[in-house]
């Protein structure tokens, strides 16, 4: 199984205010993605929905542990997402 976590690079960090955006995606789909939205959207219903989706994420994890594969986590900054 391939992690792979993005987020934006510091250029486009700074570019977009200080809002980041974090996309997971196992192997080479997406499967978690929240960002910094404004203010009133920063909640579990809006902008961070996607958490609810953690216990899924690690129950996959899990598995894939306790069926020997490999578990590789690749992190990057991204210019663009």
């Amino acid at each position: 199984m391939k992690v792979t976590v993005k987020s934006l690079s510091e250029k486009l960090y700074e570019e977009r205010d200080y809002r980041d955006v974090l996309e997971i995606l196992i192997d080479g789909k997406v499967k978690f993605l929240v960002s910094d939205g404004e203010p009133e959207d920063a909640n579990l219903l809006r902008d961070f929905n996607d958490c609810w989706v953690i216990p899924e994420l690690m129950h996959v994890a899990f598995d894939a542990g306790k069926n020997g594969e490999d578990f590789v986590i690749e992190e990057i900054g991204v210019d663009e997402l």
